[in-house]
């Protein structure tokens, strides 16, 4: 495999399965392969009700208008620094971070990480 694409997709797997997926892809890659990724930011969602940070990684979410307030579960990311660290053994070299648009900024911030490593 020479390029991997997950966009908003993996920061809903524990951190163990998060983990795990990302070891697999790095094993299924050929040499020089490249992962583009995309994390949400911890600063999403910060108009809603959070729970705190569980064993496995998780933050319940509750009352998000698009969800018509069930809960969702969560694995954000805090840092530049932590997004790296995640996506290891892969080596960075594109990373920042862009808001969605948000017409009717009920949300609040959207904020999601981008990650480009390379095997």
């Amino acid at each position: 495999m020479d390029f991997i694409f997950a966009n908003q997709s993996l920061y809903y797997l524990l951190n163990k399965d998060f983990q795990k997926t990302i070891e697999e892809f790095y094993d299924l890659c050929n040499d020089g392969a490249i992962i583009f990724a995309t994390m949400i930011s911890s600063k999403a969602y910060q108009e809603f009700v959070t729970g705190d940070v569980k064993d496995n990684g998780l933050v319940e979410v509750k009352s998000s208008p698009r969800l018509n307030g069930e809960s969702t579960y969560i694995n954000f990311t805090n840092t530049i620094e932590e997004l790296k660290e995640k996506f290891k053994p892969f080596r960075p070299l594109f990373w920042g971070d862009y808001e969605l648009i948000n017409l009717y900024n009920f949300e609040g911030s959207i904020q999601h990480f981008i990650y480009i490593g390379e095997k």
